[in-house]
């Protein structure tokens, strides 16, 4: 389980971080949520093709990280948006 945290922690700060940096770089376009989204997706695909490919807590193991990696994306792409918006940085 400590595994888990810390690569959630860990996919957290660098999406925030490229979150905060897309949004200070290009202001006007949405493009701080590609990092997220991107991130997202690949990780409920690869929860799904684990499940039918593994066997048993293998699958379950699998499933769980990439969900902990997904819901660590969507938080950090919030917590950059937000840093991205924040001019006194700037």
């Amino acid at each position: 389980m400590t595994y888990f945290v810390v690569i959630g922690i860990a996919v957290l700060l660098v999406v925030a971080a490229l979150a905060a940096y897309l949004r200070k770089k290009n202001p006007s376009k949405k493009s701080y949520i590609l990092p997220g989204t991107i991130l997202t997706v690949v990780s409920f695909v690869l929860a799904g093709v684990s499940f039918f490919t593994e066997s048993g807590w293998d699958a379950m193991g699998y499933g769980i990280l990439f969900v902990f990696v997904a819901v660590a994306s969507v938080i950090g792409t919030l917590i950059g948006k937000s840093f991205g918006n924040d001019n006194r940085f700037s």
